[in-house]
């Protein structure tokens, strides 16, 4: 049960790290004409999405009131939002993305906007990340995945490590 505690936890990481790379390419595309990620990282995943759809398997048991997943996600991705811009600001010196000036910002780590979208991300990520993320792991053998994820392990930690060095 552990091990599928664990691959659930991968793949999900994984999964919605990659797919938030690709969903910041598209926004940048269509606000900044150019195909551009802020991530710290170097591989195309931001880990910051990955933690956030780790939150949300948090809330999924209230999968059947989407107007809580709703009102959910749009606190904890938010408040999530905020507590890694400032902390990245505060121990890593990068600002990487910038809110003053939009409408109930705080501190341009957050704001209302964003917040609002990240809450209809939640509900995207309930009901339909999630269950083709479960999908994947009951129809691919496990061996395979966790041979994946490993891999996917190793070039994350060294990408991290990379990061931190340079």
């Amino acid at each position: 049960m552990k091990k599928d505690i664990g691959i659930k936890i991968g793949v999900t990481f994984y999964l919605c790290s990659i797919l938030g790379y690709f969903y910041e390419l598209i926004l940048n595309y269509f606000y900044k004409g150019n195909f551009y990620s802020h991530g710290f990282l170097n591989g195309p995943w931001l880990p910051i999405y990955g933690i956030g759809s780790l939150l949300l398997l948090l809330i999924n048991k209230y999968k059947k009131r989407p107007l809580v997943i709703f009102i959910l996600s749009f606190f904890l991705t938010g408040l999530l939002e905020g507590i890694s811009g400032f902390l990245l600001l505060k121990l890593g010196g990068m600002r990487l993305w910038n809110y003053k000036g939009h409408f109930l910002n705080i501190g341009g780590f957050v704001c209302l906007l964003s917040a609002f979208c990240f809450g209809i991300g939640g509900l995207i990520f309930t009901y339909i990340i999630n269950p083709f993320g479960e999908k994947i792991i009951a129809k691919v053998n496990k061996n395979l995945i966790i041979f994946i994820l490993t891999i996917l392990n190793l070039i994350f930690t060294g990408d991290f490590i990379a990061t931190i060095i340079k």
